[in-house]
């Protein structure tokens, strides 16, 4: 679940179609955070099909290639399509771009999972300043 935020701003969003992230890559950030970041975009287009009031969990990965990476300081790219999205879920197809060139793609899927909070405070997927993010782009 995203109870860390791995993306520092959304750039697009399509509804159930595609949305566009980004990240400023920092040295000592582990290499496995570029596919968290890719769950977490698709994430993000799940949890609309829910108006963000359910909660996400990643279930699986495909199949993930790198060809290089990230070099530090730079910033990332992350591109996210849903494949055959359902309220209950989908697969995802993500890209890692810096500075305009691919580094790396992969193929998650998610689940919407309902609510995981029993007090009714809302879901633990999507932290305030994520729903922030996504409600300053246009759908």
């Amino acid at each position: 679940m995203m109870s860390w935020v791995w993306l520092d701003g959304v750039t697009s969003f399509e509804r159930a179609k595609r949305i566009r992230a980004w990240k400023n890559w920092e040295a000592g950030f582990p290499t496995a955070y570029l596919i968290e970041m890719m769950a977490q975009a698709g994430a993000i287009l799940l949890g609309a099909e829910s108006d963000y009031q359910e909660d996400i969990v990643f279930t699986k990965i495909e199949k993930v290639d790198f060809t290089s990476l990230p070099r530090d300081g730079g910033r990332l790219e992350i591109e996210v399509e849903a494949d055959g999205l359902r309220r209950e879920g989908g697969w995802f197809q993500g890209r890692v771009f810096q500075e305009g060139s691919p580094i790396g793609e992969g193929r998650v899927m998610l689940m919407n999972i309902g609510r995981l909070r029993p007090d009714g405070l809302g879901p633990i997927t999507f932290p305030k300043q994520l729903l922030e993010a996504i409600e300053t782009q246009p759908q």
